[in-house]
């Protein structure tokens, strides 16, 4: 079969790869495609709630508004878009050579070859049967995004009483969703003894809609043979059990790169988030494909996505209009638990400058795993502290700001990866 020949291939229509598309379409020249799984565009803000575009659009905008702004602006370009279409594979072209890529859309199967690739997939919920939470699965088990498709896009009532699993920020939205369906809420339960999301609004919604939290408490099995009766929980202080009696479950959080595409593919994986390793400009292992957004960490804010997106298609830009060498002098960074992610993993001494407005630009990041209080943060080269910060409190699945340009670089053994490391300042 005859392949096309292209410039860039986008993988993605979320706000990643629409931004991507908007910066790359500027130039004329270029030939873009992309491909998105569903039939619209948009992304997991299609079916959310309010307070997106802030630093990408400069306004506020509702998820469905948002969602339909981006895929007007993109639709008006010379971007050719494919939905309905699935990415089959990529087979990375050595260096200089073209990437092949294999797509099956509502018109059948079709080949490209692209010059450069941006992958921006996104991520997704870890469900129950990937928890391994132990149930008959009973109707009435739903992760965050298919509720809030169930109830934003279908205007459809998920149950009577819900039970929320998990703490992380998008446990709150998920609250929101099922009080706004007129669904009660039977509590939140963390495994944690500390809450994922912050504090003080996770009580205050919880008092003002009566709703328990139950911290440090797992689910033992979630009840019902047909439609779920009520969750069995255990404490994990002294492993006494209780029930919670709801006929609906929302699993929420825990998101992963949705990766799989480059599973069997030479494109080096973090062991970390299981996302595309990348460098400084969102470039992955392989020359000439680069990745940005949720693809790279699991569930990020949507702007910063955006503006990942908008910065991978300038490096493109970059590249095409300055051909440069491979960067040979970047270091690997890694992390060590409760830390979950550092991105972007390759760094270089030269590129590692401050921003005016750091919290508006994505920069260098890490997450982590646990809220963990009265840190220290610590970049570690070989023996030597290259860095370090003190913080009151870090929130668990929060993005932290990484201030690489202040690590000490004479200090940084270039053939060592650079290490970070949490302790705590109390003694």
């Amino acid at each position: 079969m005859t392949s096309q020949d292209i410039d860039v291939v986008v993988i993605g229509g979320g706000p990643a790869g629409i931004s991507a598309c908007l910066e790359l379409a500027k130039s004329s020249d270029l030939t873009i495609a992309l491909f998105e799984d569903d039939a619209e565009l948009g992304g997991m803000p299609q079916s959310c709630h309010i307070f997106f575009g802030m630093r990408d659009r400069w306004r506020t905008y509702t998820g469905p508004q948002y969602a339909k702004k981006l895929s007007k602006v993109v639709q008006e370009t010379s971007v050719s878009i494919y939905t309905k279409a699935h990415v089959l594979h990529i087979s990375a072209g050595g260096k200089g050579n073209p990437h092949k890529i294999e797509t099956l859309t509502p018109d059948g199967f079709r080949y490209f070859n692209t010059r450069f690739v941006i992958l921006a997939m996104g991520c997704f919920e870890t469900s129950a049967v990937t928890r391994q939470l132990a149930s008959q699965r009973p109707d009435g088990i739903y992760t965050t995004g298919a509720l809030q498709q169930i109830v934003n896009i279908y205007d459809q009532k998920p149950g009577q009483r819900a039970l929320i699993i998990g703490s992380e920020h998008i446990a709150l939205s998920s609250l929101l969703t099922l009080r706004r369906a007129d669904v009660s809420i039977a509590g939140i339960v963390e495994e944690d003894h500390v809450l994922k999301t912050y504090q003080l609004p996770a009580k205050a919604m919880s008092l003002y809609y009566g709703c328990p939290i139950y911290t440090d408490t797992s689910v033992k099995t979630i009840l019902g043979k047909n439609r779920v009766e009520g969750v069995e929980l255990v404490s994990n202080a002294d492993e006494s059990t209780f029930q919670v009696d709801c006929d609906t479950v929302i699993i929420t959080g825990k998101f992963r790169p949705d990766s799989q595409l480059i599973d069997d593919t030479p494109i080096a994986q973090d062991p970390l988030t299981k996302g595309p390793l990348v460098d400084m400009n969102f470039m992955t292992s392989i020359s000439n494909v680069f990745a940005a957004g949720n693809i790279l960490r699991g569930a990020d804010m949507h702007d910063l996505c955006a503006l990942e997106g908008k910065m991978a298609a300038q490096n493109i830009i970059k590249r095409i209009n300055t051909p440069e060498a491979e960067d040979e002098n970047a270091i690997t960074m890694g992390a060590e638990a409760p830390i979950r992610y550092v991105v972007p993993q390759k760094i270089s001494a030269i590129k590692s400058k401050p921003h005016f407005f750091p919290w508006l630009h994505p920069g260098y990041s890490i997450q982590l795993e646990h809220t963990v209080k009265h840190p220290v943060l610590e970049a570690w080269s070989g023996k030597e502290i290259i860095w370090k910060g003190s913080f009151r409190k870090l929130i668990a699945k929060n993005r932290v700001l990484l201030p690489v340009w202040g690590f000490d670089w004479k200090s940084v053994n270039p053939k060592r990866e650079i290490i970070l490391r949490l302790r705590d300042a109390r003694p």
